[in-house]
């Protein structure tokens, strides 16, 4: 979710960093889901990343603090060494995150819950980075989200103009998708 210069990381220290998280985050009995470039790999896509990012309710006081997200949260590590955001959303987009982290999807073998592919579309649209349309693209082509519940989703929001540049969005990826560019 920052911008913050960092290496790619394998998905076994990914996946640590998410077990460990996940076991501060039950500890201090806080509410968090995966969201961000490590969900969409649970969900198929080869992107790679080098943080893990979690929607949370409150702040684990387990992790270091560090610097603070533009938009809410901040910025810090796992016990592992990993770097972690969580995001605590204070702007016009909290209520997405806050719905998002209410409705996250359980999946087998990973211990926190995940945010749902409409939830990270809509995320996707708020972010606007390249990364992120082409994380729209796999979302879409893939099939791995359902385009209407994104849609609604995405008109609750971010409104009817986020809902139509979507909707054309996922013409253009479909299109695409069609003729093997993608």
């Amino acid at each position: 979710m920052t911008e913050r210069a960092h290496k790619f990381l394998a998905p076994e220290l990914l996946e640590e960093a998410v077990e460990q998280v996940a076991a501060i985050a039950k500890h201090e009995r806080v509410r968090v889901a995966l969201i961000g470039g490590f969900a969409l790999q649970l969900y198929g896509s080869t992107r790679l990343t080098g943080d893990v990012d979690f929607a949370s309710d409150v702040r684990l006081d387990a992790l270091p603090p560090g610097p603070s997200l533009s938009f809410g949260g901040e910025q810090t590590q796992a016990p592992n060494g990993v770097p972690v955001d969580i995001v605590l959303r204070d702007d016009k987009y909290a209520e997405l995150y806050d719905e998002a982290l209410a409705q996250a999807i359980h999946q087998r073998g990973v211990p926190v819950p995940v945010a749902r592919p409409e939830h990270l579309a809509a995320m996707k649209m708020v972010a606007g980075r390249a990364r992120d349309d082409a994380d729209l693209e796999f979302l879409v082509a893939s099939g791995v989200v359902d385009v209407k519940k994104a849609l609604a989703v995405i008109k609750e929001h971010l409104g009817s103009y986020a809902e139509d540049e979507f909707g054309e969005l996922v013409e253009e990826i479909l299109w695409k998708a069609g003729r093997g560019r993608l």
